[in-house]
């Protein structure tokens, strides 16, 4: 998978997002609401941790993350925890600015938390990068990240979230397949499955958004995707509706403009498809970077699941 320098990346942190509405796409569980999991840091007198660029040791490295924990939040209720990956090459402030994702998560009392991958890339099975060729176990360091934050803050253990871009978002399909005890619900941008094997302990909630141009992850698979690497985008979510005991075709959920959502009938976790029609290898609402392709004005992915994510736990 090719991606652009980073210096270009950098170049364009400037350009503006492009905004858009939100999909409304949360339905209503039958079997309720559950009560938050307090972590460990819930208890009276725990130490607070401070935000900003953090460490944390894991299998022996040290590895980063930056962590943004909006004032009053995390301190006497139970609040989720949003983890977003960025892409491969993509350095994680580039991610926090390319989604657009602490002003939504601080807004609503969430906290917000951007791993940083080895060699700016995550081992998330057939992809990518360094992390994929040096066998990094990236799993690993997402559950060691979750127990140490939830021993500082006064997080919900039910409700830790996965989105990530690209490479990123590739992460987040392999963290609902090999640790869906630990993630509620993901909702990957601009990405397809890539573990060779996928079984989860439970169903996972699924909203995915793919651009039908995307040059980098194709949204119909390439030669190599149907040779058994990278499946398409409809091959991924079907997958899922399966693993989510869907019983019916995709409906239509929402559509604006170029913009359209539908989901899988009948889940017993909800199994969702956002697609933006001629969209790039981009966020919807997120940053306008033009060599990535079109960017949608007519959604915004950020706004869309953590709407959606307010709706989804571990039950």
């Amino acid at each position: 998978m090719r991606f652009l320098p980073v210096v270009a990346l950098l170049a364009c942190a400037c350009v503006h997002r492009a905004g858009g509405p939100s999909a409304p796409l949360a339905t209503t569980n039958a079997e309720g609401d559950p009560a938050p999991l307090p972590s460990l840091g819930c208890r009276p007198g725990a130490e607070r941790g401070h935000a900003g660029l953090r460490t944390i040791t894991s299998l022996g490295r040290t590895r980063y993350f930056t962590l943004r924990v909006p004032d009053g939040a995390a301190v006497e209720k139970p609040a989720p925890l949003v983890l977003n990956f960025h892409g491969l090459l993509q350095p994680a402030p580039i991610q926090e600015i390319f989604s657009g994702m602490t002003e939504g998560t601080s807004a609503r009392g969430w906290v917000a938390a951007y791993p940083h991958g080895i060699g700016k890339s995550w081992n998330a099975g057939a992809c990518c990068g360094r992390a994929r060729d040096d066998g990094i176990d990236d799993v690993r360091f997402v559950r060691a990240l979750v127990s140490e934050l939830g021993k500082e803050l006064c997080l919900d253990r039910r409700r830790i979230y996965a989105t990530g871009m690209s490479n990123g978002g590739i992460f987040s399909y392999r963290l609902a397949c090999e640790a869906s005890d630990l993630i509620a619900a993901i909702a990957p941008v601009a990405a397809v499955e890539a573990v060779p094997k996928c079984t989860p302990r439970r169903p996972v909630p699924v909203l995915a958004f793919n651009g039908t141009s995307d040059y980098l992850v194709s949204y119909a698979g390439s030669l190599f995707s149907r040779l058994g690497g990278l499946p398409s985008v409809p091959d991924t979510v079907s997958r899922w509706a399966s693993r989510n005991a869907c019983v019916g075709p995709m409906r239509p959920l929402w559509k604006s403009g170029d913009s359209r959502c539908e989901a899988g009938s009948g889940c017993r976790e909800e199994t969702v498809l956002c697609t933006v029609d001629g969209g790039g290898h981009t966020w919807p609402g997120g940053m306008i970077v033009p060599y990535l392709g079109k960017t949608t004005g007519d959604l915004d992915a950020t706004a869309t699941m953590l709407e959606w994510f307010a709706h989804q736990a571990i039950r």
